[in-house]
């Protein structure tokens, strides 16, 4: 009875560790060529001619005025792509700065969704003017 129930422990650890491994291998970022694989929903060779190198799905720090930090920051809160990050309000980005303390206080999250609008909808070159007259992410 005992050699039972061990041998079922056994199997059922092995399953998890199985189903884990597999969760990780296939959450992990695709590579072909030394180049993150397409990602559905955004159009790298467009990105790449308006001068966009787009990491990953939706690389937020491609936003005029965010940086590694402000985008863990953001993603941390909940808004990890740039259909999020374009449907946020104000006063929702101004709080996610908020709580990521003092040293958030300088940025300026007035054009954000504008930008992440832009960019979730593959208008790359709309972007680039964009940001051309941006500077920090806040029109000059």
């Amino acid at each position: 009875m005992i050699n039972l129930i061990l041998c079922n422990l056994w199997w059922l650890l092995l399953g998890g560790l199985l189903g884990w491994l597999a969760s990780w291998l296939l959450g992990r970022p695709r590579f072909t060529g030394g180049t993150v694989a397409s990602t559905p929903g955004i159009d790298h060779a467009t990105a790449k001619a308006a001068g966009y190198v787009v990491s990953g799905t939706d690389n937020l720090e491609i936003i005029e005025g965010v940086g590694p930090k402000i985008a863990h920051l953001l993603r941390s809160n909940g808004v990890g792509t740039f259909a999020l990050l374009a449907a946020a309000s104000q006063p929702a980005l101004l709080a996610i700065l908020k709580k990521g303390g003092p040293a958030y206080d300088v940025a300026n999250p007035e054009t954000w969704p504008e930008q992440a609008g832009l960019a979730a909808k593959n208008r790359w070159q709309d972007l680039r003017n964009l940001q051309e007259r941006l500077d920090a992410g806040v029109r000059r």
